[in-house]
């Protein structure tokens, strides 16, 4: 798929004031563009960085410009948490045994990225988007997320109450070779993810590859999740 529907445009990244806001040079002059992602990305956002953004002036728009890309050691990576939804959805839509795929299902008092029927199965999944890789493994979060672990909280609800439930990890990179939850930076999140996995909740996690236009999925990597009491004692 395409990273926008908006023309693209090359600059150097500079700086992120708030978790909002990027600064990027493009054609010698200095401009804020948005960040469509509130993780740290702290290994990612370098000063000096090549970087791709969409131009998308609009009165209601606080910039002119979204970030999309940046380059970390010779790929390019998707800052776009937004997409992961869209390549999720493609990817479920495209498996047999899956009907009456939907976005941004409510369950009780949540919402999750996607619903449909497995089969006969109802089936809720939530979705994440991934843009670090350590040595090869795509790992998250890069930061601690309460928001994440109420999510797979709710999963595990649903999975008690008879639903078909899963998780799908978006890597927005084609460097990874496998994924695990990042125990050392989010235990919480690690322990719960664990936990669904001892119960037979689907996880899966997709490697995307991105030629500085658009991004498509290539394969699915093993995911290695760590038990609920290993990962306490880390």
């Amino acid at each position: 798929m395409k990273l926008s529907k908006y023309p693209l445009v090359s600059g150097i990244f500079l700086s992120r004031p708030n978790r909002f806001i990027a600064k990027v040079m493009i054609n010698q002059k200095e401009v804020a563009a948005h960040v469509p992602n509130t993780g740290r990305m702290s290994e990612l956002l370098v000063s000096g960085v090549r970087a791709i953004l969409a131009w998308n002036p609009a009165p209601h728009r606080k910039t002119d410009y979204t970030l999309l890309l940046v380059e970390k050691d010779g790929h390019w990576v998707s800052v776009n948490s937004m997409l992961a939804n869209q390549i999720a959805y493609e990817f479920l839509n495209a498996q047999a045994d899956v009907s009456e795929l939907k976005q941004e299902v409510t369950y009780g008092n949540s919402r999750f990225d996607l619903a449909c029927f497995k089969g006969e199965k109802y089936a809720y999944y939530e979705v994440k988007s991934v843009n670090l890789v350590v040595d090869q493994i795509a790992m998250f979060p890069d930061a601690p997320t309460e928001r994440g672990a109420k999510h797979l909280a709710e999963l595990l609800r649903a999975h008690q109450e008879g639903y078909h439930t899963g998780v799908i990890f978006v890597v927005q990179r084609n460097d990874a070779k496998s994924f695990q939850p990042n125990q050392i930076i989010d235990p919480k999140f690690s322990r719960l993810l664990g936990q669904c996995h001892s119960l037979g909740i689907e996880i899966r996690a997709l490697s995307c590859d991105i030629d500085g236009v658009n991004i498509e999925m290539i394969s699915e990597l093993p995911v290695t999740v760590l038990s609920e009491e290993t990962v306490k004692e880390v």
